[in-house]
């Protein structure tokens, strides 16, 4: 499908598919934290974050900082020109440089290793079909064809060669449910990322304001995470679904459904702000990372 239109499910108005951001929903405001859980179930990327003596990058310590950076590497790869995906992927490479095993380290990483970044990449696909599909229903194969087409720079951008990106729906299946084989979480990984699921992570910065946030909108981040990632994940998190997982998951499908009648693809503008801010910093001088 190159050019070719579907129909809103929600909104009855067709709808062209020409970048990621076009199928997004206001769900992609829920979904991130699930897409970070998926990519850290493997191991060697899930001790890469948690271990990392990059301080200014990692979530944990600075949340804030690092969800806007991740916006600006989604905005920029899926919406950036060329100039700006050469700047993220070669300030990517210098700071993943410094992420790499140590002698106590239970498995063996380096955070600019292709595979690792390709499963990294593989789980961000995910993130832009899931929310579709949540609130929409199934896209066809050939919108799944044409999206992982235009998914590509979200593994170039990274070390992922062109050559080993999936070059169709089913390919990428294949490689996401080999992926899927490959995730095992320890506690110390598990730990980390609950902290981030209910966000107590915020506790850390953000300290009273942070603290009311875990209590207040913790509890709903946690249930829509909770769904948002495999079955398989879910186990390794020893996740089980609650009736108020369900209670709130229907409260959350409720307003995004009048949400995407009022302001529908919510992530093209929030993507358009945050490669501005990129521009803006890079010709001020100002720190990206």
């Amino acid at each position: 499908m190159t050019a070719g239109t579907r129909t809103d499910i929600a909104t009855g108005r067709g709808r062209p598919i020409r970048h990621l951001p076009d199928i997004s929903t206001h769900l992609a405001f829920w979904l991130p934290v699930a897409n970070v859980v998926m990519q850290l179930a493997n191991p060697a990327v899930g001790h890469g974050v948690v271990e990392s003596r990059v301080d200014r990058g990692r979530g944990d310590l600075r949340p804030i900082k690092r969800a806007r950076t991740t916006a600006q590497y989604l905005a920029v790869a899926t919406l950036g020109s060329d100039s700006d995906r050469r700047f993220f992927h070669e300030a990517v490479h210098r700071i993943h440089a410094q992420v790499t095993s140590t002698a106590s380290s239970p498995v063996r990483y380096n955070a600019n290793d292709a595979g690792s970044q390709l499963w990294v990449a593989l789980c961000l696909v995910r993130y832009y079909t899931d929310q579709w599909q949540m609130m929409h229903g199934p896209l066809t194969r050939a919108e799944l064809d044409r999206i992982i087409e235009m998914a590509r720079p979200l593994g170039t951008t990274l070390n992922v060669s062109e050559a080993r990106w999936p070059a169709t729906w089913a390919e990428y299946e294949k490689r996401f449910a080999d992926g899927l084989e490959a995730v095992e979480i320890d506690d110390t990984v598990r730990e980390y990322l609950q902290k981030l699921a209910d966000f107590r992570v915020l506790e850390v910065r953000m300290k009273q304001l942070g603290t009311l946030a875990h209590k207040t909108v913790g509890p709903w981040n946690l249930s829509m995470t909770k769904f948002a990632v495999p079955r398989r994940i879910r186990d390794e998190m020893h996740w089980e679904i609650t009736p108020g997982d369900l209670r709130r998951r229907r409260m959350v499908l409720a307003l995004t459904s009048v949400l995407e009648k009022v302001f529908p693809r919510p992530l093209r503008a929030y993507y358009a702000l945050n490669i501005a801010d990129l521009r803006v910093r890079r010709r001020l001088g100002i720190s990206v990372f």
